[in-house]
């Protein structure tokens, strides 16, 4: 079992070195650079995304620690990416959140999960055409899950099809939710609500003091080179 299990993650360890580097790492963050203006050349081809899928899945079945959100983020995009290739600038990053969030929506099976990680997280430039052309794209996402789910229930995807598509799970427990599970929900969420206000509240004060800090230092740099002049 350990020589299996080196052996899938050697394969992935080689093919992320030898074929394509870029695939290495989640990939999240040269996506959030891509979409708010900073070139990240490599990350998107083929070759890259083939290596991404087949190492993610050495790495997985090796037991490793492996989340598969990131993964599935660069996948999305690099599907994204290909399809798109060819159109302006402009276009190419709109098609990009999309396949970004459809990533996000395939990990979680969550399509407005899906619309605000590419709101909050991803695309600093934001248009509300975007809103629902990414809805769009989360929807026809969950369509296609829920479908090759239905199709995996009936036995026809082996052990892969025990717990659903995506979650990784062979166990036959079935969670049950009650109403009176929500109240700490909803406490958790007004509480986070809170923190995250308060948070960019204080950041917003601190960014102020630094602008003033830093035009009072401009300011006496220049009358200090008036004066020496």
């Amino acid at each position: 079992m350990a020589g299996v299990n080196l052996l899938l993650t050697l394969v992935a360890t080689v093919l992320c070195v030898c074929f394509a580097p870029t695939a290495a790492g989640p990939g999240v963050p040269e996506i959030k650079a891509y979409l708010n203006g900073i070139d990240t050349p490599g990350m998107y081809g083929a070759t890259t995304m083939f290596v991404k899928i087949i190492g993610s899945i050495g790495a997985v079945s090796a037991g490793l620690d492996l989340g598969k959100e990131g993964p599935l983020i660069h996948i999305g995009a690099c599907i994204a990416s290909l399809i798109g290739h060819g159109g302006s600038d402009r276009d190419r990053r709109d098609i990009i959140t999309y396949g970004a969030s459809s990533g996000v929506c395939a990990a979680f099976r969550a399509p407005v999960g899906g619309v605000l990680f590419s709101l909050e997280e991803v695309a600093t430039w934001w248009r509300s055409a975007l809103l629902w052309r990414t809805f769009f794209s989360t929807a026809l996402v969950v369509v296609v899950l829920r479908a090759s789910m239905e199709y995996c229930e009936d036995g026809d995807c082996g052990l892969f099809g025990e717990g659903g598509l995506i979650m990784f799970d062979v166990s036959g427990i079935s969670v049950r939710y009650h109403v009176v599970d929500l109240i700490p929900v909803v406490i958790i969420g007004i509480i986070g609500g809170v923190l995250g206000s308060l948070y960019n509240y204080l950041l917003h004060k601190v960014l102020r003091i630094y602008s003033l800090v830093n035009r009072y230092a401009f300011i006496t740099s220049l009358f200090a080179s008036v004066r020496d002049a």
